[in-house]
């Protein structure tokens, strides 16, 4: 199942490393979707460390990857 070009909700459970592990509509809690948190915190314009916990939409999802990564409830604004 691929969801290309259709907004989707995603979930920060934690950083391992370099990589954010993310729950989406395709990846349960058990088998997260890992991702580069550097390419999260770049087009979010956050840093890495606050990616935990945060929930994000994004443009495009697929089984093996998530782009267009935008933050929402940014408590900054």
């Amino acid at each position: 199942m691929t969801m290309s070009n259709q907004t989707s909700t995603v979930l920060v459970l934690l950083t391992v490393g370099d990589q954010a592990e993310l729950v989406t509509d395709l990846h349960p809690k058990s088998a997260p979707l890992r991702v580069p948190a550097a390419r999260i915190a770049e087009q979010a314009g956050l840093p890495a460390n606050e990616l935990p916990g945060r929930r994000f939409t994004v443009t495009r999802l697929t089984e093996d990857d998530a782009n267009g990564f935008t933050l929402l409830n940014d408590p900054r604004r």
